[in-house]
């Protein structure tokens, strides 16, 4: 199974999201986890790198692919190895559009896409889902509102929802602005970082689940 986190901008918290659910759903699910780091400025894997010095056990390992192959899954086998394979396969892709990503992203099982509604992300995100369909993109698309301040009323709202329905599934708990997961590690979730994304990821969960008619 391969799960994508996947934007065409930075800045929506893609890779502290990536972190969060990689941790979560290694406490919950029998399956490997692997983690591989798709971004050029490799944040989910120097973090994990930082974390060595914790006192904590690793929950997965996390592979860099390098920047230097132009096109890492040119062969197909790699990707429909982990595409087929029973491992719960989760790539931390760049806020950028570039042609090394397309195969992933075609063969993904599912790409999350974490958005925010200003003006840029807004219009970042829809950009996103075109490339996606330019590409024949077989993946499940699944956004979910990040950084939400349920304090702001957010006028483009209701039709950014309508908007991305048309294209994929909008979890519908959004993951609220929060402290805590600035100081994410990847060894562990805190209480406070669980309860922060736990309605989220359990509908994304439930949905993957439906999906594939499996339990991961």
């Amino acid at each position: 199974m391969i799960i994508t986190f996947a934007t065409q901008k930075g800045g929506t918290g893609k890779t502290t999201l990536a972190i969060t659910f990689a941790n979560y759903i290694s406490a919950i699910s029998k399956r490997k986890i692997n983690v591989f780091d798709f971004d050029y400025q490799k944040s989910f894997y120097q973090k994990w790198k930082e974390d060595e010095l914790l006192d904590l056990p690793k929950l997965y390992d996390v592979e860099i692919i390098g920047d230097e192959v132009e096109q890492p899954f040119s062969d197909f086998e790699t990707i429909l190895d982990l595409k087929d394979n029973d491992d719960i396969n989760l790539f931390d892709l760049a806020g950028t559009l570039d042609a090394k990503y397309s195969d992933l992203l075609i063969y993904s099982d599912f790409i999350i896409i974490p958005f925010e509604y200003s003006d840029v992300s807004a219009k970042s995100t829809l950009v996103f889902v075109n490339f996606l369909g330019m590409l024949e993109s077989q993946a499940d698309r699944v956004f979910i509102r990040s950084k939400y301040d349920k304090g702001y009323k957010y006028l483009n709202e209701d039709g950014m929802d309508g908007e991305l329905q048309k294209y994929g599934t909008l979890i519908k708990s959004p993951v609220f602005k929060r402290n805590c997961l600035q100081t994410i590690n990847t060894r562990q979730l805190n209480y406070e970082q669980k309860y922060a994304v736990r309605n989220s990821f359990n509908e994304v969960i439930t949905y993957i689940n439906e999906t594939l008619d499996t339990n991961i």
